[in-house]
This record gives structure tokens, sequence and C-alpha cells, in this order.
């Protein structure tokens, strides 16, 4: 297991070396990314928030940047998001409904709504706002409602900045 965290590449069903499913890469086969068409050089050094570990039910649709690691540094972003309307739209699904779109890795990671919101604020899409919203709305949400509309506040703030 590399020493960055098991959610690498190199264990991953989206890199072409595993043929389709979870585990060790083929070092007879070059390590390439199939739904972000990426060369991936170092697969037990490199990331995303697409992996078996954080998406367990096999999320073709690319979320957040692609990461790398030297050694035992951090975790530094190596290729943006690719920036689509169906992959925004993807995003909002995942804000909408946070319950559907859960994991259990307790690495390195946090749970896919927040990759999502802050990837659509990367983007600067207002639309994250009007999601958590709708969210915020909700009856089976009321225990957590105003930790989502202080985080309302603090989307509102960040696009705010990233606007100015």
């Amino acid at each position: 297991m590399p020493n960055g965290g098991s959610d690498c590449c190199g264990t991953c069903w989206f890199n072409r070396a595993n043929g389709g499913e979870r585990g060790h890469a083929d070092f007879k086969i070059p390590s390439h990314c199939e739904i972000r068409q990426l060369e991936i050089s170092n697969p037990y050094y490199t990331y995303c928030a697409n992996h078996p570990h954080h998406r367990p039910n096999r999320d073709p649709i690319p979320i957040g940047p692609v990461y790398v690691v030297g050694g035992m540094g951090p975790r530094e972003v190596w290729q943006p998001s690719p920036d689509t309307e169906e992959i925004r739209q993807h995003l909002l699904h995942i804000v909408r409904e946070p319950k559907e779109h859960s994991d259990a890795y307790p690495f390195y990671a946090e749970p896919p709504h927040k990759k999502a919101i802050q990837q659509m604020v990367d983007f600067g899409d207002e639309r994250v706002v009007e999601a958590l919203e709708e969210l915020a709305q909700r009856d089976e949400v009321q225990k957590a409602r105003a930790n989502i509309l202080s985080l309302i506040e603090e989307v509102r703030q960040k696009l705010a900045e990233r606007r100015a």
C-alpha cells in the first residue's frame, strides 16, 4: 500500500491497468484514467474523489481535481476538475441528495457533498446556493438546518470573494 493512502489510482477500477476492477495495477499496461482521459505516471501516488473508497457505487462522472503526493507530503492538485454542464449537474445532484452520495473512507477525505460544493465554488457556479437552499427546506434535515444555513452563508462569501 502506498504511504499516501490506499485510495490511489493504482487500486482504482477507472485505471485501465486494472481492467475495470478494484485491485492493484498490472504494470504491463500503462496506467490511464478512463473517466478523465489522463495518463497516470505514478498511480500509487495519484488520487481523486472517484476512487471506489469514495464512490463505492462506481461514479464515472469526474468529481473534483486529481491530486498527487510525493513521499509523505500533503496532496497537491495536479489536474483541475474537468468542467462541463454534465459535471456541474451531477455535482448539484450530489449537493441536493447528500445521503445518496456518502462514503466511509476516513483518510484524506471529505464527504462527496462537501467536495461537490467546493468544486461548484471553484467553478464560480452560483447554482450551488440554490441547491443548498432547497436542501435546507426539507423536513428530513431539520436537525442539520442551522448547519446548512451557516454553510450557505459561507458559500455565498466564497463566491463573492471569487467574483471580486
